[in-house]
């Protein structure tokens, strides 16, 4: 199992990749997973997913603002008192802001909102993860980023900027954590099918008065590999990043977008 026997947080927990990340680490193995959000129905949600499983995993679920330095620090310390460790943190917690919005006429305070979840925030709760992390000896951290900061996407102006932002900073992580065997990592998604784009495709299909596949189709044209991924997939390619199968990877850039992008 990828996974085995380890102790991951996971932020954001929604109804899209965050709750895919924490049910495939339990499917993977992880001895426990601690999960976070601003709202405590999401988190109950996750565990129902979990529980189906029948994974032996517990789950630890923290109402958690990541923006919130104290709350951050609760999550993390929370996560070591009842588990004894941190092996590994996937920064999944993400606000989009305004779309679609030119970035010529963006409102630049809800750039600030965008920034404050997407790169404040993940960095406060990697710092105090990466803190706790330090005096065991090692650990793995991976970013969840958008390929939009590489191919711009009309609209995404604002939310690929924090993303590109929080794509640098993973560098720097990277060099200054290596030497406490701590691992830092980035990977990039695409279009991916599940829960939210499902809810784009029918609403997009009912607005322009057409069949769901004629949404589907253009946008399965632009990827190599002929159709979306999928967001268990996504989750499963993130979740390889933090596995003993990545330690000879940081600083790294995974895309894994079906080959919608290739730098």
């Amino acid at each position: 199992m990828l996974l085995k026997d380890k102790i991951v947080i996971v932020s954001g927990i929604g109804p899209g990749l965050g709750i895919k990340l924490a049910v495939e680490a339990a499917r993977e193995g992880a001895r426990a997973v601690a999960i976070a959000a601003r709202t405590a129905a999401k988190l109950d949600e996750a565990q129902a997913r979990i529980d189906e499983l029948g994974a032996d995993c517990e789950v630890l679920k923290v109402v958690t603002d990541i923006t919130d330095r104290a709350q951050s620090r609760h999550l993390a310390s929370e996560t070591v008192r009842r588990f004894g460790r941190i092996d590994a943190l996937v920064n999944s917690a993400f606000q989009h802001g305004n779309f679609p919005e030119p970035v010529e006429a963006a409102d630049l305070d809800v750039w600030r909102q965008v920034f404050d979840t997407n790169v404040f925030g993940t960095m406060t709760l990697t710092q105090e993860v990466a803190a706790l992390m330090k005096p065991q000896g090692g650990g793995a951290i991976v970013m969840i980023n958008t390929q939009a900061t590489r191919k711009p996407m009309p609209g995404e102006s604002g939310y690929a900027a924090s993303k590109g932002a929080l794509a640098v900073a993973v560098k720097y992580l990277a060099r200054e954590l290596g030497p406490h065997g701590i691992r830092a990592n980035s990977i990039f998604m695409g279009w991916m099918w599940g829960a939210p784009v499902q809810s784009y495709v029918r609403h997009a299909a009912a607005e322009q008065g057409v069949g769901e596949d004629a949404i589907i189709a253009p946008v399965a044209a632009q990827i190599a590999l002929g159709r979306m991924p999928t967001d268990d997939g996504c989750a499963r390619a993130a979740l390889f990043l933090v596995s003993d199968y990545a330690r000879a990877i940081t600083g790294a850039s995974l895309d894994a977008n079906g080959g919608d992008f290739m730098p």
